[in-house]
């Protein structure tokens, strides 16, 4: 199956030479990422559409009306696969003033991370359109994305930088895309993330690639409130290098995803940071069908629809791997207020699911027709106890003994005993 996977990724990218990088953003990049590749013409349509059930979750709901903010390196507006889903951003630029920080409009470009493309990859894995070419489709091809930009990377951010950002994202967003982790607690980042609570926010973070044994923490993934994303390889096993713990709350494939990139391109990504994106793309798609949810909820239900990968609660996986038709479809006290025919009231423009109809009165005609039914099977029971009776002594009469006739008649069998 592995061999399977790999051969078909391997279909997807192919050797091809990459293309030239698109223009960028006039924010300059210290470490632009190289561009991907394009996809060969006989590459087949990406897996992960089958392997998470996503036909079936875009019946009823793309993600439309909801926007995404993606804590990044940024965004390359470029990429054709984000033709019409990109919303107004800012950058983060360091500065020699205080606060040692300055926010300006922006988002657009991507900054890269070690020369990887991936603001581009996690924005488009969430909210990628199908345009032209239906092979490679973000979870919620509806959504749009809001880009917040670190131009000099998270890694040389302060932590009041990245709380500012993250405090930005949840002004832009009903979804917020973490996809970064740090091993310290800074107080500034937990009330950012507090904040972004507060505002009804679903915080999604990444657990990170760390390979901890469980006993470390990685923030702000581990902050109560937020869903905290560990990665799983091609065979639905953990990844190595994800990080485990009692905070860890859902898993998402992480491993040889195929994502569009900076530069117009394709590459092969893996990591619990893209794991991530799938999730926020879920998210994306709960609060579209139901968009009076609270944020709190729509986490609840991720976590209690995600498919069990061994125990019910793992500190690997969390509550298991995500599943995007679950999550919309799933009857309990998460959903909406019904509306007046009794059925939830979905989305304009999504599949409606109707209430059977309604042929009885109130409560009281149902219970009557109720015992109606149960008066005519009680009936129905002693004529046939009555029944029975006449006729064993009908047979009884029948089957007197008479002279010369063994009284044991072998035409009158003894009663059946139900044990």
């Amino acid at each position: 199956m592995k061999l399977l996977i790999g051969l078909l990724t391997a279909a997807l990218l192919g050797p091809v030479p990459a293309q030239a990088p698109a223009a960028r953003a006039p924010a300059p990049c210290r470490n632009p990422p190289a561009p991907g590749q394009p996809l060969p013409d006989g590459a087949p349509r990406d897996p992960m559409i089958a392997r998470l059930g996503l036909e079936r979750a875009w019946e009823l709901a793309t993600g439309a009306g909801i926007t995404v903010a993606v804590v990044d390196s940024g965004v390359d507006g470029n990429q054709p696969k984000l033709r019409g889903a990109l919303a107004a951003g800012f950058d983060f630029v360091a500065s020699q003033t205080p606060p040692g920080w300055q926010r300006v409009a922006g988002g657009l470009g991507d900054c890269g991370d070690n020369g990887a493309s991936h603001g581009t990859a996690v924005a488009a894995l969430i909210a990628a359109r199908a345009n032209d070419d239906d092979r490679v489709v973000g979870v919620a091809p509806g959504a749009t994305v809001a880009p917040v930009r670190f131009v000099d990377g998270i890694d040389n951010a302060a932590p009041e930088m990245i709380a500012n950002a993250i405090r930005t994202g949840a002004e832009l967003g009903q979804v917020l895309n973490l996809s970064f982790a740090v091993p310290v607690d800074r107080p500034v980042i937990r009330d950012a993330v507090q904040y972004a609570l507060s505002r009804n926010v679903v915080v999604v973070a990444a657990a990170g690639n760390e390979s901890s044994g469980g006993d470390e923490k990685f923030y702000p993934a581990a902050y109560p409130g937020v869903l905290a994303v560990a990665a799983l390889k091609q065979d639905g096993t953990p990844l190595a290098q994800s990080n485990r713990g009692d905070w860890v709350g859902i898993a998402a494939p992480g491993e040889g995803l195929t994502a569009p990139v900076s530069g117009g391109g394709y590459a092969g990504v893996s990591g619990t940071s893209f794991a991530t994106a799938l999730v926020s793309g879920v998210a994306a798609l709960v609060r579209s069908r139901y968009p009076a949810m609270p944020a709190a909820d729509v986490v609840k239900r991720l976590t209690a629809t995600a498919v069990p990968l061994g125990a019910a609660h793992d500190d690997r996986v969390g509550a298991g791997i995500v599943d995007p038709f679950g999550a919309l479809t799933v009857l309990g006290p998460a959903l909406p207020a019904p509306s007046a025919s009794g059925a939830p009231a979905p989305a304009a423009g999504r599949v409606r699911v109707l209430p059977l109809p309604d042929t009885g009165g109130g409560v009281a005609e149902r219970w009557g027709s109720l015992l109606g039914i149960v008066g005519i099977l009680i009936l129905a029971a002693v004529l046939a106890y009555l029944g029975r009776l006449a006729w064993r002594a009908a047979r009884h009469r029948r089957t007197r003994p008479h002279p010369g006739r063994p009284t044991d008649d072998p035409l009158d069998p003894p009663d059946i005993s139900l044990a």
